[in-house]
């Protein structure tokens, strides 16, 4: 009986340390995943090393980093994507299955440091609904004016930037010429007035400049907007006419993103640097005057923007921006941008950005401009202001403040191209702002003179729209339609984003319409293909306290 007790005892003895979680079996099998843990991370280490090799030194690139993969690894069993790592490092993730068939995940960074993956924990949002479900077919845009380049708000804009070769000038009503102004330190020249207290009358004066050349600008100044949403225009006239009257508000696009009536925003949330306050109104600052690229920002914050008063006609080998001439179309989009930007390097001039197409069309639509008033389109083929030999007073209702003193063609004349686009490698229009190699338009990164919008794998222009809600401010696309495509923006204007549009891939945005369209708009947007040899839009010059 002792013997086999003493045996049985010995044998739980054995078996204990053979299967137990110490035991003899399972560290063997620890150590031999161990062990192949640590092979696929020299191989991977390797690889790297490989890859690093074939760049000459130079950061890794994806393609090298796969090739050597394939070296030291199944195929099929490795993947290579890129990604950031939990700091926020650029890089790529690396994802093996040789011995796991969940994955293991390694980050490399462009300079071959390799490190185990983690991801950023995501941060909690504010109260969270859906996509915003509520029409933004029926819109009120409130702006205030912002002082020098600061947050906050007053009652009078900022002053003209006047640079050297500009002349401040004001117009004679009767005959449309231009008068210089003696003293342009003054305010007496121009006037952006409230034209909701004079019954929608056009009584605001913007400010204009003569440059030497002979064109004319208008001064956009450095100001803060919302957006109230309504369910009807009539809900949105009465709010209009009298802010008092807020029955129908469903929404608002302000410092919170897109959001519903209860100011809920969708997970997905872009929040801007600042939220101005006035009141319980929450403003953000229109982007054209802040820093973020990405929302078409500039390199510093601008007191305001010069914009050509006309689209550009040719003058030589240069433009000019004047009325009653033909304007300038025989130019593919790269050598519009080349033409703005060589306009005057001295006042930072460049071809038109969404951003400021948009913080044009907003002062236009407020009640600094016309109030809720639809823009007349330039209908007479594509005549500057209007008309072969026009003077700004000759079709005044077709500028941005019904009077001389407006911009005019931002409806009709011509369609407009503007430095916004999606990046995309499949086309070859040799389109420089928009190229790494000055072939395709594959530039990936947003930069002062141009803005890159995100797209989706498929590229679909429907589906490009969709993805930007709530992502873009300030540009009058998303946040004025209803949809991607058709004529879904405010006036019924065209509403057709850049992408794949029946097979054909149009990367680059167009504005404003042409003469011979029924859905001309301020807020109308278009899908260009960058080739077409008909449009030119004029250049904005940006202006800050540095002179």
């Amino acid at each position: 009986m002792i013997t086999i007790i003493v045996l049985l005892i010995l044998a739980g003895v054995t078996i204990a340390t053979l299967t137990g979680d110490n035991g003899i079996l399972n560290k063997a099998t620890e150590a031999s995943d161990k062990t192949k843990i640590a092979e696929e991370e020299e191989k991977v280490k390797l690889a790297v090393t490989g890859a690093l090799a074939s760049n000459n030194g130079g950061e890794i690139a994806q393609e090298n980093l796969e090739t050597e993969l394939g070296k030291y690894f199944t195929s099929g069993k490795y993947s290579v994507t890129p990604g950031t790592n939990e700091d926020g490092t650029e890089g790529y993730i690396v994802t093996i299955t040789e011995n796991d068939q969940n994955g293991r995940k390694y980050f490399v960074d462009k300079n071959g440091n390799v490190t185990e993956y983690t991801v950023k924990e995501p941060e909690e949002t504010p109260g969270v609904s859906e996509e915003p479900s509520f029409t933004r077919a029926n819109g009120v845009i409130e702006i205030e004016f912002l002082s020098g380049t600061s947050y906050n708000t007053t009652t009078t804009p900022n002053h003209p930037i006047i640079k050297e070769g500009m002349t401040a000038i004001t117009y004679n009503e009767t005959t449309g010429e231009a008068i210089n102004v003696s003293d342009d330190s003054g305010t007496d020249w121009y006037s952006y007035e409230d034209t909701s207290i004079s019954g929608k009358e056009n009584k605001s004066k913007w400010a204009n400049v003569k440059t030497e050349d002979g064109s004319y600008f208008v001064w956009i100044p450095r100001y803060a907007y919302r957006i109230v949403y309504f369910d009807t225009p009539e809900n949105a006239e009465a709010y209009r006419a009298d802010k008092s009257q807020t029955t129908g508000i469903i929404g608002y696009s302000d410092a919170r993103g897109i959001v519903d009536a209860e100011g809920k925003t969708p997970s997905d949330l872009q929040e801007p640097e600042t939220s101005i306050a006035v009141g319980e109104k929450k403003l953000r600052t229109h982007p054209a005057f802040e820093t973020d690229l990405d929302q078409g920002g500039w390199s510093s914050k601008l007191e305001g923007i010069w914009v050509a008063k006309y689209e550009v006609s040719q003058s030589g080998t240069t433009i000019k921006s004047t009325p009653g001439v033909s304007s300038y179309r025989s130019k593919t989009i790269g050598e519009m941008y080349t033409l703005g930007y060589n306009y005057d390097r001295n006042k930072e001039s460049h071809l038109m950005k969404n951003s400021e197409w948009g913080a044009v069309a907003y002062l236009t639509e407020s009640k600094y401009g016309r109030n809720g008033t639809a823009v007349t389109s330039n209908s007479a083929g594509y005549y500057t202001a209007g008309a072969s030999g026009a003077t700004p007073i000759t079709n005044k209702l077709q500028s941005t403040t019904g009077n001389e003193y407006g911009i005019f063609d931002t409806v009709g004349g011509a369609y407009e191209y503007v430095a916004g686009y999606i990046a995309d490698s499949s086309q070859n229009y040799g389109n420089s702002f928009a190229s790494t190699d000055d072939t395709t338009n594959n530039k990936t990164e947003s930069t002062p003179y141009a803005t890159v919008y995100q797209k989706t794998d498929s590229n679909i222009y429907t589906d490009n729209y969709n993805i930007n809600i709530n992502k873009i401010f300030g540009d009058a696309t998303t946040e004025t339609s209803t949809s991607g495509s058709g004529a879904t923006s405010w006036y019924s204007a065209h509403s057709n984003f850049v992408g794949i549009d029946n097979s054909d891939n149009y990367p680059f945005f167009r504005r404003g319409g042409y003469y011979g369209s029924s859905n001309t708009g301020s807020f109308s947007f278009y899908d260009g293909g960058g080739s077409q040899l008909q449009q030119l839009r004029f250049p904005c010059m940006s202006c800050s306290t540095v002179m």
